[in-house]
């Protein structure tokens, strides 16, 4: 048996087509024919060809991978982006690598350092809270393309890709005041994370509109977790005057209110009202169902990939942002 490489020319030969046909197809170029297509797939596939796209892209000065910095991999909310972001990736040419920050700005350092190395197109990153200015005045110098999604990092040299967090939230605090609270905690979240910052914005917006007075105690910083909101309700049930209503960082976050509440013997949507955000499916799925804020995550991440394939294609473009609406979903733990 011949056990050499099996090359282009080979793969020509066993169709019966050009070399160019070949390398159109191994592109996945708009061009070929299905048939042809067809029969040079499976000319691949007998032969047991591989397609080296390393030294595809050398050949071209190419490369066809975007670079992905998530924050979480467990969170619902960011598996839905990164399926968005992969598919508008793949129907442009290109593959994603997907690495998690874990929050952490010095693991982000390392993982865009390697991303660098491995020579990515281009990146998109959900900043870790506490990134430094200095971690993107770095990528800045090298010019190597990059759109910020999810958090609102103050960076105006980047395209931008997320959701309106001070909408969302001055949408939560109404529906909560409509609802007769006046004692609204906001629980969750680290003070320097750019989400959460917008987000307590449109918290003190909406109670500013409505004469209620602001008050420091009902807002408590955690990173948020699945226990996180235990702790955080029950530092606002000690109070003297407890909250009636509750806004949560996220809806993992809310769910462990869920549970808090209820080790101290109290029912969620009935003795406190609860909203979250993010609008992961299993929201609905509590009990009582969680009324959260939906930001859209998946076409967060479509906006995300269709900025950066731009900015790989037109590099001096001005930078662009994208900035989805929330969606308020009403559901019984609010008081529906």
């Amino acid at each position: 048996m011949d056990r050499r490489r099996v090359t282009i020319n080979d793969i020509a030969r066993h169709a019966g087509v050009s070399r160019s046909t070949v390398s159109l197809v191994l592109r996945a170029s708009p061009r070929i024919p299905p048939e042809t297509h067809d029969r040079v797939q499976g000319s691949i596939r007998a032969l047991g060809y591989t397609y080296n796209r390393s030294a595809a892209n050398l050949r071209q000065q190419t490369s066809q991978a975007i670079g992905l910095i998530i924050n979480d991999i467990c969170n619902p909310f960011f598996a839905e982006l990164t399926s968005a972001v992969e598919e508008a990736a793949a129907e442009a040419g290109f593959f994603v690598y997907l690495v998690e920050s874990a929050e952490s700005p010095d693991r982000q350092d390392r993982v865009l350092q390697s991303m660098i190395e491995h020579d990515v197109a281009g990146m998109i990153i959900c900043p870790a809270t506490g990134t430094p200015g200095r971690t993107f005045d770095t990528l800045h110098a090298r010019g190597l393309p990059i759109c910020i999604a999810v958090r609102p990092y103050p960076d105006p040299r980047f395209d931008f890709a997320g959701p309106d967090n001070y909408l969302a939230a001055q949408m939560a605090t109404g529906h909560l005041v409509g609802r007769g609270h006046r004692r609204i905690a906001f629980l969750g979240g680290e003070p320097t994370n750019p989400s959460r910052v917008d987000r307590l914005s449109g918290y003190f917006s909406a109670l500013q509109q409505n004469g209620i007075a602001f008050d420091p105690a009902l807002v408590v910083e955690s990173r948020p977790s699945r226990k996180s909101g235990i702790a955080d309700v029950e530092q606002v049930l000690r109070l003297a005057e407890p909250p009636t209503a509750a806004l949560c960082y996220n809806d993992f976050v809310a769910i462990s209110v869920m549970h808090g509440l209820r080790l101290q013997g109290l029912e969620p949507g009935r003795d406190m009202a609860l909203i979250g955000f993010d609008g992961m499916p299993e929201a609905e799925m509590t009990y009582p169902p969680l009324s959260t804020v939906s930001l859209h995550a998946r076409a967060i991440g479509r906006n995300a990939a269709d900025l950066i394939i731009r900015r790989i294609g037109e590099p001096a473009a001005a930078p662009a942002r994208r900035v989805e609406q929330p969606t308020l979903i009403i559901r019984q733990s609010s008081g529906a």
